[in-house]
Order: structure tokens, then C-alpha cells, then sequence
């Protein structure tokens, strides 16, 4: 009986999670360049020195002509998991070594006093 209960409540709460609509996030795009706020779908390429430079996200949404408010250009960003770890580490990487070496010293201390 607990089951057919729980198995009622998630169909009708994932049925009324799904037809809730939702927006076109940047951040959930895989264009989206977190540690700049940056588009890479739109880009231009410097001829000299071969550099690229990207359009800010923000620019790009409201700007009909490339993805617009509506998010044309939008791919789901799959790989999430492992891109929003990797832009936190690089942009916090000088704040993260001290904690770092405290965790290795207690760590040493902690096998060699038991």
C-alpha cells in the first residue's frame, strides 16, 4: 500500500514538475563560458594574431539577431557536473592551497600519532 502511495505521488508531482515552462539559462547552456560571462557560439577571430574574442552572454540574449530572449542557439549543457567544478577551482585556486596544506599536515599528523 506504501507503494502504490508513493508511486501515486511521484507521477503526479513529476507530471506537474514537467508542465511547468521553463526559461533558457546561460548558465545551463554548453556555449556558456562561466569564469567571462561569455557566449562561445558567437565569436570573432582577431586575422593577426589569431585570438579569439567572444560576445558577452548578455549581449547575445538580447540581441535578436543571435540567440534572442528566447534562447534559439540553446544546447543543455550535459557535461555541468564537471565544467562548474573546473571554473570554481580556476578562479579559486590561491584561496584553496592554504586550506589544502592544512588538510595534508592535520592528515600527517593524525597517521603518525596513532
Amino acid at each position: 500500500m506504501k507503494l502504490l502511495n508513493l508511486y501515486i505521488f511521484v507521477t503526479l508531482f513529476l507530471h506537474i514538475n514537467s508542465s511547468i515552462p521553463t526559461k533558457k539559462i546561460c548558465r545551463d547552456c554548453k556555449h556558456f563560458i562561466g569564469n567571462n560571462i561569455e557566449c562561445r557560439k558567437f565569436s570573432d577571430t582577431d586575422l593577426v594574431s589569431g585570438k579569439m574574442t567572444y560576445d558577452s552572454a548578455r549581449s547575445a540574449r538580447q540581441d535578436k539577431e543571435k540567440c534572442g530572449e528566447d534562447g534559439i542557439h540553446f544546447e543543455k549543457n550535459n557535461f555541468k557536473i564537471i565544467t562548474v567544478p573546473y571554473y570554481f577551482l580556476k578562479n579559486n585556486f590561491i584561496a584553496l592551497i592554504p586550506s589544502f596544506l592544512l588538510s595534508v599536515y592535520l592528515y600527517l599528523y593524525y597517521i603518525l600519532h596513532i
